[in-house]
């Protein structure tokens, strides 16, 4: 399945170029791979909570930096915790605890064990954000 997703996304971009038509990558987990078949931007979940490193890659992966695969790597930990692993509930959960709003969660998704807040605040201090 992943196989065909990838091949889908590299036709669609392959198949609108030259049109008025533009691809955003739909995670910070793939954006480099995304870019280089054609995408121009990202709509990051993880981006409410590391905004300024999403925008940092956007800008690397776009001037051509080299820096910009060891960042991507660097995104993929927190954006899987904070999408597939967690979910919104664990996206709500870091919002609230760097300071922003992310507000209860509403049924049927059920707020974070305090076990789960453990091991996602664990994962998002091994790049630097603190979950207090």
């Amino acid at each position: 399945k992943q196989w065909y997703q990838r091949r889908v996304r590299g036709q669609i971009a392959h198949l609108t170029a030259g049109k008025d038509f533009q691809i955003l990558a739909g995670s910070a987990s793939f954006m480099k791979a995304s870019y280089s078949v054609g995408a121009v931007g990202a709509v990051a979940a993880l981006a409410n909570v590391m905004g300024d490193e999403v925008c940092k890659l956007h800008d690397q992966i776009v001037s051509g930096e080299d820096e910009s695969l060891e960042l991507q790597y660097r995104l993929i930990a927190p954006n899987t915790a904070v999408t597939a692993q967690f979910g919104i509930a664990g996206l709500k959960f870091v919002c609230d605890a760097v300071g922003l709003y992310g507000g209860p969660c509403r049924s049927p998704i059920q707020a974070l064990t305090g076990e789960q807040k453990s091991a996602l605040a664990k994962i998002m201090a091994d790049v630097g954000i603190t979950c207090s």
